[in-house]
Order: structure tokens, then C-alpha cells, then sequence
């Protein structure tokens, strides 16, 4: 039991398993109480064993395992959605996607995310995140390139110029702190254009959401 809250300090429903003799043992409960003291062993029946189970999820979320286990998994699924990825439910961005895939555009970036449809694995449209290059180096957009992708990273590097003149693709990679990106078999490299969507639209379809 101390091993258990000593990673998990929020459960209130632990489970321990008793031992009576080197080869007998059964599973018990303990509950803690409003008022921070825990109760004796019940016997862990079926039902109260996977209850405890359920609380180290749903505690660890302020849920409790007495909760319905379908809404509390819905509801902490909302909470670990990336708000970034909201934005696929809303209707008029599905609205705007269907019609850019329908033109053939499967890459669409406004203010800092990226619209990125993956054909492969039947994923669909995703959120990605963009990041730029530094001014000081001198280096430009190139609103006329292509992005290769030979990995699935969540950051796109646009196209762009340098201050030589030399254009350099655009790509995807993860960040510093994210590992290497999941590599693509070489069969499944996509060279994809892409398209600037006007900021002040965006502004207008999705309000105050903030973008990430």
C-alpha cells in the first residue's frame, strides 16, 4: 500500500494483496474517508478490485472510480486532447478541410499550426505545429516550395531561402525535447505543396481560441 502512494498519492481506493500463508493470500480494499483516514481491509470482490483499478486513472484526474466508467473516460480523453486539436470539431473548420482536400490541398497554414492530412494509415487531418527559421539569419520564406516529409515529427519547417540565395525544402522533425520522429518507410515519403490561409479568416472562423 505504501508503495502504491508513494507514486500515487491522490488514490482514495487502494488495493493490497494479503498474504495468510506462503501459499495462500487474497486481494483486499481500503477506502480513504472525507476526513483522511483510511479504512480496514474488505475483501476485494470482481467488481471492487476493478474499481480500484479504474481510480488510479480516474484519481489521478479528480474523477472518482464510483463515477460512470465510459464518461469518466470521455471526459479525461477531453482533457488530454490537445486544445490545438479542437479545432478539427469544430463544423466550420471540417467544412473548410473537406473543401481543401476536395481541391487537392493536403497541407494548410495559418499563424503558427498547420492543417496536415495523412493519407497513409487512413489517419486523416491532423494538427501539426510550425516553426520558423531566425531573421537574423537571414533566411525567408518561400511561399512557392514543397514539404518532404520522411518522418512523422509534429513540426513542419517550412520552405525557405537563404540569405545566399539557396532554397532549401521544407520538412518535419520533432522538437528538441520530443526524441527523434517516428521515420517513414522510404515507400511513404510525400513531397506535399502547401497553402497560406488568410489570417484574418482563421480569426474569424475560430474566435478567441488561442492557437498552439
Amino acid at each position: 500500500m505504501s508503495e502504491q502512494l508513494s507514486d500515487m498519492p491522490y488514490l482514495t481506493v487502494v488495493i493490497v494483496t494479503v498474504r495468510e500463508t506462503n501459499r495462500s493470500w487474497h486481494r483486499s480494499i481500503l477506502y480513504l474517508s472525507h476526513d483522511n483516514k483510511w479504512s480496514k481491509p474488505y475483501i476485494a470482490g470482481e467488481g471492487s478490485a476493478a474499481k480500484a483499478m479504474r481510480a488510479r486513472i480516474a484519481n489521478g484526474f479528480g474523477y472518482s472510480a464510483d463515477d460512470h466508467w465510459g464518461k469518466t473516460k470521455a471526459k479525461i480523453r477531453q482533457i488530454l486532447l490537445p486544445r490545438s486539436n479542437l479545432l478539427l470539431q469544430l463544423a466550420s473548420v471540417q467544412r473548410m478541410l473537406a473543401e481543401a482536400l476536395a481541391n487537392g490541398q493536403k497541407v494548410l497554414v495559418s499563424n503558427g499550426i498547420v492543417f496536415w492530412y495523412e493519407e497513409d494509415g487512413g489517419i486523416g487531418w491532423q494538427v501539426k505545429q510550425t516553426t520558423s527559421t531566425k531573421e537574423s539569419e537571414g533566411s525567408t520564406l518561400w511561399k512557392e516550395g514543397t514539404i518532404r516529409s520522411i518522418n512523422h515529427g509534429r513540426l513542419v519547417i517550412l520552405p525557405y531561402i537563404k540569405e545566399s540565395g539557396e532554397q532549401v525544402r521544407g520538412h518535419t522533425r520533432n522538437g528538441p525535447n520530443d526524441g527523434r520522429a517516428k521515420p517513414r518507410h522510404p515507400d511513404h515519403y510525400v513531397d506535399i505543396p502547401f497553402a497560406q490561409l488568410d489570417g484574418d479568416l482563421m480569426i474569424g472562423l475560430f474566435g478567441e481560441l488561442p492557437y498552439e
